[in-house]
């Protein structure tokens, strides 16, 4: 990704110079739910050294990168995410990442409002 492509002043990054970065970690989230939509594995490789990478590829200086993913297909799908299922963190409870209209801190009466309204929407919806 080149930050200086189109000048100082461009729609989005002008007051928030890194939205370019978030916008390239959007799409990648949304390469991520569509390859799965398509029985389609991804993974993140996010234990490379950025300059081995940028030596092996022959990355220029100024471009910065934002993902090093494999893309393919899998044998299965785990039932829960690695991470929970190692022992290595456990699953937050949904209302204790939510809030409503403000940050609440932990998980409170609002946080679960919103939860209860989420669930109550038809499939279709979510």
């Amino acid at each position: 990704m080149i930050r200086s492509r189109n000048g100082p002043v461009v729609i989005g990054r002008t007051h928030i110079g890194a939205m370019d970065v978030y916008s390239a970690v959007c799409a990648v989230q949304n390469l991520w739910l569509a390859a799965r939509a398509e029985n389609l594995g991804v993974g993140w490789v996010s234990i490379l050294h950025p300059p081995a990478l940028r030596a092996a590829l022959g990355i220029p200086q100024e471009i910065i990168p934002i993902a090093y993913l494999c893309v393919g297909y899998v044998r299965d799908f785990h039932a829960r995410p690695e991470l929970e299922a190692a022992g290595w963190i456990e699953r937050m409870a949904l209302p204790a990442l939510l809030h409503f209209d403000g940050w609440q801190g932990a998980a409170d009466e609002a946080g679960q409002g919103l939860l209860d309204a989420v669930r109550a929407q038809p499939s279709t919806l979510r």
